[in-house]
């Protein structure tokens, strides 16, 4: 019985650390998101609107090429995966890759959405072209340039620029406000 159970406390023990160091490769490989704060995601989110648009413009593109030209001839370097089990024909494939552009692009449109439906709440904001300049249009990397384009001091600026994020910050992430509890 005794054995037992230093067997099992070994086998805990080593799984443990095993667990830790597969997570710390992970982390090394970017295979796991790091623990950004809802701020800075909001920052990216900001960033990458418009990049959100040409990909969803993208997959319709690709679904066009697809319906236009069929699949491209098989390749040694790109390998398929089939949800269905089983020989996988060029049919299969066809439909499942339609599927999936058409699936992610759905995903893209929500994403969208929600950016738009966040950017609308703070849009008649008197410093809302802080957000249009430095995010949306990318016009200006820094408070100091904000401040002169927009000719408003820099405090006014970086004060202006946190309360417009952290709104839409709010509003993307609601699950944020468990910040402060």
């Amino acid at each position: 019985m005794q054995l037992k159970k230093e067997i099992e406390a070994c086998i805990k023990k080593t799984s443990e650390k095993t667990a830790i160091e597969v997570i710390e490769q992970f982390k090394k490989q970017r295979l796991i998101k790091s623990n950004l704060s809802f701020y800075k995601k909001t920052e990216i989110i900001l960033y990458n609107y418009e990049k959100l648009k040409l990909a969803a413009k993208q997959k319709d593109e690709d679904i066009k090429y697809i319906e236009e030209n069929g699949l491209p001839s098989k390749s040694k370097s790109i390998v398929f995966f089939s949800i269905t089990s089983g020989n996988v024909t060029a049919g299969d494939r066809y439909v499942e890759l339609i599927e999936k552009y058409r699936v992610e692009k759905a995903e893209t449109l929500r994403d969208i959405a929600r950016i738009d439906n966040a950017l609308d709440k703070v849009r008649e904001d008197k410093y809302f072209k802080i957000i249009e300049l430095k995010y949306l249009e990318q016009k200006a990397k820094t408070d100091e340039e904000l401040a002169e384009i927009l000719e408003k001091d820099q405090s006014t600026i970086t004060r202006n620029r946190n309360r417009l994020i952290n709104e839409l910050k709010t509003i993307l992430f609601p699950e944020s406000i468990k910040e402060l509890w």
